[in-house]
C-alpha cells in the first residue's frame, strides 16, 4: 500500500468540492490514478467530464 498512498498522495484530505481549490485538490487525487491504470479509461473520462462541470459552477 505504500507505493499506491505515495502515487495517488494526500491532497484530497479535506476537500468538499466547494470551491475551486477544493475541485484541485480532487483533481489532484485522480490524475495519478489515471496515470498508473488504477482506474478505468472510462472513470477517468467521467472525473474529467464531472471536474470540468463543477468547476464551471463554481465560476
Amino acid at each position: 500500500m505504500p507505493a499506491l498512498r505515495s502515487a495517488l498522495g494526500n491532497s484530497l484530505a479535506g476537500a468538499q468540492g466547494k470551491t475551486i481549490a477544493d475541485q484541485n485538490k480532487i483533481d489532484k487525487t485522480m490524475a495519478p490514478g489515471c496515470a498508473i491504470g488504477l482506474y478505468t479509461p472510462t472513470e477517468c473520462d467521467r472525473h474529467t467530464k464531472a471536474s470540468a462541470e463543477r468547476r464551471a459552477e463554481l465560476k
